[in-house]
């Protein structure tokens, strides 16, 4: 990887940019690891979260600083299928892209993905929360599991097995306070083993989705080179004070600064192909 493409394209680099327009800036089959947690459609008047100290509806948590209502599912995968179609792009082909989503639909999504994408559906994996937010209603069980999917582009692909006892597909760990106010911050222990399973040192991994930033300093700490993408000014804010705290060598584009990136991406390209008609 060399200097231009580490400033150019934004590596070791947190966006203040929506994701669509965030992986147009991305080359074709460059990232290694596309690991992210989209929203999907969980703010509910009828679901609890804890939020600091206090147990509220997932919809007083969410508050209205991103879309996560979708009227049907169709409508959800509608609104998905685009990115998944970037990811599919910048992905290289022995690269590995895993999703969070609604449990609910986990099983619909990955059906319709084989369906419209040339992904392979590998594993379905799980994350037990060891001291779940309690029950108030007590009218169903309590909600202690999150899901992730996990498709590879190719045949072949990164895949670290370690001692038989840790590789299972369901981790555990728990849930206490958290690195920022984002109210659906990824603890560490559910990013960690994924990064350091379905990537090597020195690879990239990508986040269309930054939120609070955890699977980009994980990426980091474990010396992978990271790309984010965040909408929301108060998030990317928040993520960017997280990534500060750490300490982490990252670069951070606010959106006053994206339009020169692109200028200077599309100025790459065009020299590219004009040596290329050249020779």
């Amino acid at each position: 990887m060399n200097q231009a493409e580490q400033k150019y394209f934004g590596i070791n680099a947190l966006h203040n940019l929506d994701g669509q327009a965030g992986l147009a800036t991305v080359p074709s089959n460059f990232v290694d690891l596309v690991l992210t947690d989209p929203p999907y459609g969980i703010a509910d008047s009828s679901k609890l979260t804890k939020k600091g100290s206090k147990i509220v509806t997932t919809s007083q948590a969410w508050g209205s600083d991103f879309q996560d209502q979708w009227a049907t599912i169709d409508d959800y995968y509608q609104w998905l299928k685009p990115f998944i179609a970037e990811f599919v792009r910048v992905l290289k082909d022995n690269g590995s892209m895993i999703l969070f989503l609604d449990r609910k639909y986990t099983g619909l999504i990955v059906h319709c993905l084989e369906q419209d994408f040339e992904l392979n559906f590998k594993n379905k994996i799980y994350f037990k929360k060891k001291n779940p937010v309690p029950s108030i209603r007590k009218n169903n069980y309590r909600s202690t599991i999150e899901e992730a999917v996990w498709f590879t582009k190719g045949k072949q692909y990164t895949f670290n097995f370690g001692a038989q006892s840790e590789m299972l597909q369901v981790y555990e760990g728990p849930i206490g306070k958290k690195k920022t106010a984002h109210p659906t911050e990824k603890y560490g222990w559910m990013i960690e083993p994924l990064i350091r399973n379905h990537s090597k040192p020195g690879d990239i991994v990508l986040d269309a989705f930054a939120g609070s930033a955890t699977t980009l300093v994980v990426a980091k700490q474990h010396d992978r080179h990271a790309i984010g993408f965040e909408k929301s000014p108060a998030m990317y804010e928040m993520a960017k004070a997280r990534i500060e705290a750490e300490q982490l060598a990252f670069d951070f584009y606010a959106p006053d600064d994206e339009p020169a990136i692109v200028r200077e991406l599309d100025r790459l390209m065009d020299t590219e192909f004009a040596n290329l008609v050249a020779a």
